[in-house]
């Protein structure tokens, strides 16, 4: 199975949900099955049947994260040159087309949020600009068709 890289940031980020999952919202949710259960039957019991469908969703996602969590490598450091773009480095992009410049961290799948300015080195773009260097022009195909950009910028 291959490790999946993922900042300290994120894999902390991780931790903390996989925490108040199993913290905070599964007593509630055993709480709410425990009372339904007073209720009566089982399976006439809308009330039960629908905390445990809770029940089952939240352990569906602890697992989930579980999962994610032992799948992955926390990359601390470059090894690489200080202007090549790597996994955890900051680039400044410019479409070529319409000049609009965006400002991404490569960071690992489990952590991308494009709107946040995280882009996972597993997407078309990230992809592309893994290796390259500041002035380098690369086209991408991307959902909606080819694009080109160029790196402007690359900071740790």
């Amino acid at each position: 199975m291959a490790k999946i890289p993922i900042t300290r940031r994120g894999y902390r980020c991780l931790l903390r949900e996989l925490a108040y999952l199993r913290g905070v919202v599964r007593p509630r949710v055993l709480e709410e099955l425990q009372d339904a259960r007073a209720f009566g039957a089982k399976w006439e019991n809308q009330q039960y049947l629908l905390a445990r469908e809770r029940h089952l969703i939240l352990q569906r996602q602890i697992n989930e994260l579980e999962n994610k969590l032992e799948r992955c490598e926390i990359v601390v450091g470059r090894k690489f040159f200080f202007k090549q773009a790597g996994f955890g480095t900051v680039i400044l992009v410019q479409n070529t087309e319409t000049g609009e410049k965006q400002e991404y961290q490569l960071v690992g799948p489990y952590e991308s949020d494009v709107k946040d300015g995280k882009l996972s080195i597993e997407s078309p773009v990230g992809r592309s600009v893994l290796g390259r260097f500041e002035g380098d022009e690369v086209t991408v195909r991307t959902p909606s068709g080819m694009r080109s950009y160029r790196i402007l910028a690359i900071r740790l």
